[in-house]
């Protein structure tokens, strides 16, 4: 792949450096979005060079993705082997802010692929769908950490009037990890509390590329 940097750094007139920034951009964070912040560069690095891109995490066992209508770009896992495995209560977050944000988008709730809500929604559509207890405090900032580090979310400011009410919004990346066969289990799902293991080996799961089954 050095020959290959080499080669397009020429044709560009770029920095070496610039595309291994970017790279390591999203091998970190999966992916890039052009209305989000810090990452403008990096989502227009992968889009005027995606031939170079996709060889590059074709190798790493990546595929490219890149959707210019709603200027988003990143990298999914190949082989099965590399979905992550998450925690249930993570697992059933995810299944809750999919089901909130094609909700939004039925509804014309859009702005550039992303749909605005807030942490009280989220607990109680998690209330309403699963029927169990919302987790304390700390544990839901973990998990919105977590999704927000995989680029699913992007937390806001908190409200005035209510300090434990954050602004949230929902990235088009959760229809990307989040499958329709992974949706409909949601839907069957009748407030039992499932093993962690039969979230997590379903048919449909989410294609992260970081381990995130951490205690």
């Amino acid at each position: 792949m050095l020959r290959e940097l080499k080669k397009v750094v020429e044709e560009s007139g770029k920095d070496a450096q610039e595309f291994q920034q970017t790279a390591n951009f999203v091998i970190a964070n999966q992916f890039a979005s052009a209305y989000k912040h810090g990452q403008r560069k990096h989502y227009l690095l992968l889009e005027s060079y995606q031939d170079y891109f996709d060889n590059l995490f074709d190798a790493l066992g990546m595929k490219l993705y890149i959707n210019e209508n709603e200027r988003l770009a990143g990298v999914l896992p190949i082989q099965k082997e590399a979905f992550v495995r998450l925690k249930t209560d993570e697992t059933l977050f995810l299944l809750v802010l999919r089901q909130i944000y094609e909700e939004k988008i039925e509804n014309f709730e859009v702005d550039n692929g992303f749909v605005a809500t807030n942490t009280h929604t989220i607990l109680d559509r998690f209330v309403q769908l699963v029927k169990r207890e919302i987790p304390n405090e700390t544990r839901f900032k973990d998990i919105l950490a977590l999704f927000s580090r995989h680029g699913i979310v992007i937390r806001g400011k908190t409200y005035e009037e209510d300090s434990k009410n954050q602004m949230v919004n929902i990235t088009p990346v959760v229809r990307l990890i989040v499958t329709e066969a992974y949706l409909r289990q949601l839907e069957s799902f009748n407030g039992t509390d499932p093993d962690e293991d039969e979230v997590a080996d379903s048919d449909a799961e989410t294609e992260t590329t970081q381990e995130t089954n951490q205690d």
